[in-house]
């Protein structure tokens, strides 16, 4: 038991870069593989820890180059108020994460027409298979952003995503292995570090849909 509560306290220092809900999940687990007595004592010492690191996480424990990214992430578009619609394109998860102090997503991304185009595509469906082959799909509102919440749905990495509206599907070729927001890895302009923004539609010749955006 002692060896445990050693490892727990250990976490616990690199806790604010680590994450409130990636140590929650450990302590679950750490408590699962205990027994008896032995699995409640272990919960709660985590679940001390975890109240300890919180508070550290909202005051001087704060992690500068998170801080340092949402920074550069600039103000709100004018005209846009905070909410569902704001921000598309921008890695979501970096304010909506266990560091970011907004509601949490498990996964957040912008849908856009084609690669060359910035406007955004609604009513896309974007379905997520996990590796235990659970499987979610969510909805691109008409700034092309889709999230998840984590009571709705916590993948388990790694996961494979598709797009589809009409008769038009669009797959990943490659899984996700731990990025939670599209534009970690899909940015704009694209280079040897970047894909690109995520889009639907590859051919406009073959592929003939006329998405409309009523945000647009």
């Amino acid at each position: 038991m002692k060896r445990v509560h050693d490892w727990l306290i250990l976490l616990h220092a690199v806790l604010p870069p680590l994450g409130v809900r990636t140590f929650k999940l450990f302590c679950l687990k750490v408590a699962g593989a205990a027994r008896g007595a032995a699995s409640s004592a272990v919960f709660m010492r985590c679940k001390n820890l975890l109240s300890i690191g919180a508070a550290c996480a909202l005051s001087a424990c704060a992690d500068p180059v998170h801080d340092d990214a949402v920074a550069k992430l600039g103000g709100e578009e004018a005209g846009v108020r905070p909410g569902p619609l704001h921000r598309p394109g921008q890695p979501c998860v970096l304010c909506h994460g266990d560091k970011g102090g907004e509601s949490e997503f498990s996964l957040a991304g912008t849908v856009y027409v084609d690669a060359a185009s910035k406007t955004p595509i609604e009513d896309v469906n974007v379905t997520i298979i996990d590796s235990q082959n659970r499987q979610f799909v969510a909805h691109t509102n008409c700034a092309g952003n889709f999230f998840i919440k984590p009571e709705e749905f916590e993948p388990d990495f790694p996961i494979w995503l598709s797009l589809d509206r009409g008769s038009v599907l669009r797959e990943m070729e490659t899984p996700v292995y731990r990025e939670r927001s599209c534009s970690g890895c899909h940015g704009d302009p694209k280079s040897l570090s970047s894909a690109g923004h995520v889009f639907l539609i590859e051919d406009p010749v073959t592929e003939p849909l006329l998405p409309v955006s009523r945000c647009r």
